[in-house]
């Protein structure tokens, strides 16, 4: 084994929204691989539990699935001795098979009997655990990785239900501990999310929407299409704000926002709301690659806007300096600076740009197209089109009918 194998299995795990934690004799880890429930309901020792349950009776050649005290599983695996620089044990979880409701909390609090000052420490715990769908894909990936991790030994498999006697609460107040602990990352995890977004870098938005995935909103309805849908548009909302921070003209980010929204109420699985958080994300990302306006001077911005809004008007140098009462020479050098291109190539961008849209959404005609992408000479868009893309608009119209939009 080498370090690189526990980074690909972490990586592995993220994907399900699991953590994965390497424990190390010694060092304080119970705040960490159970998200620290233990360390702030349980008397100091109790919180201890688990972790010396696992050093006393954790074998080699066993992957074990441990159903803890509050009704949450952990896939456990020892690090083989010669390897064992690199850790004691490895835990992944907590995980769920399912998203507990209030109702079910509850019934668990009483069962276990833990005091009801910890209801909402435990709704939050609850609310940050994954719900792994399809249980029984995931422990066999768990399998594989174990197998991988003793090079194709032999592995047993064994189920525990562990920490089942009931344990000595905190009688100190301490029930806001986790509640107030949970809250902030899940704001922390929203704000990289945002800020990712307001800067339009796609690579760290789908790295901070990993983090964001082990939280989960309250369920507030009995109908979990419903729940799932309102999750998106919570997040359409976050994302459009965001959007608009990095500089984008509240025209197109409501554009957007509407047909997302649309798009939100078609959503019936929570498979399909997987896929479409990522490519809403995405879009939002591309929104403000594209049309954002931060760091330019207020009237390129102005210019710009207006360019975007009105692209079958006249765009002239001249009539837009007439318009924001600006000297022509002097708002083609700014254009020039603040852009990187001249106006005429950014309208003419633009113009093609509209073009495509068009082409990708409807069956228009190539001189329709042109005109409503603000090119009224058909012979002068077919040679600016293929300046621009490479192709003809007919070429890609082609392309388009037959393998569908670019």
């Amino acid at each position: 084994m080498v370090v690189d194998f526990l980074e690909m299995m972490r990586k592995i795990v993220r994907c399900a929204n699991v953590g994965m934690t390497v424990v190390t004799k010694g060092g304080d880890v119970c705040s960490e691989f159970d998200l620290g429930i233990r360390g702030i309901l349980l008397e100091p020792g109790e919180n201890e539990h688990f972790l010396k349950l696992l050093y006393e009776n954790g074998e080699e050649g066993v992957l074990y699935f441990v159903t803890d005290y509050f009704d949450t599983e952990y896939s456990i695996m020892k690090i083989p001795k010669e390897e064992s620089t690199y850790g004691d044990f490895i835990i992944l979880g907590p995980y769920r098979d399912m998203v507990y409701t209030e109702l079910q909390i509850s019934e668990l609090m009483a069962q276990k009997k833990i005091p009801v000052d910890y209801a909402n420490e435990l709704k939050e715990y609850y609310h940050a655990v994954p719900a792994v769908e399809g249980i029984d894909q995931w422990r066999e990936v768990c399998n594989t990785l174990c197998r991988t991790l003793y090079q194709d030994r032999i592995v047993q498999v064994q189920y525990i239900l562990s920490d089942s006697l009931e344990r000595e609460f905190r009688q100190e107040n301490y029930k806001d501990e986790l509640s107030f602990k949970m809250i902030e990352e899940r704001y922390a995890a929203e704000g990289e999310v945002m800020k990712a977004v307001a800067g339009g870098n796609m690579e760290k938005a789908l790295k901070a929407l990993a983090k964001m995935g082990k939280f989960k909103l309250p369920v507030r309805y009995k109908d979990p299409i419903r729940n799932i849908r309102n999750g998106l548009i919570s997040l359409n909302t976050l994302w459009r704000k965001a959007s608009e921070m990095g500089g984008v003209h509240p025209a197109h980010v409501d554009a957007l926002s509407t047909q997302l929204a649309k798009r939100i109420e078609t959503i019936s699985s929570s498979q399909e709301a997987v896929r479409f958080k990522t490519e809403m994300l995405r879009k939002y990302c591309m929104l403000v690659r594209n049309y954002s306006l931060r760091g330019c001077s207020p009237v390129v911005q102005k210019v710009v806007n207006h360019i975007n809004l009105n692209l079958t008007e006249d765009l002239s140098l001249k009539r837009l300096a007439v318009e924001y009462s600006v000297n022509a020479s002097y708002l083609s050098a700014l254009f020039k600076k603040d852009m990187g291109v001249t106006l005429t190539d950014y309208i003419s961008q633009q113009r093609v740009r509209r073009a495509i849209t068009l082409i990708n959404s409807s069956d228009m005609q190539i001189q329709d197209i042109a005109s409503e992408s603000g090119i009224y000479d058909v012979n002068y868009f077919r040679k600016l089109f293929k300046k621009i893309t490479g192709k003809t608009p007919t070429e890609y119209v082609k392309q388009v009918r037959t393998h569908g939009a670019i």
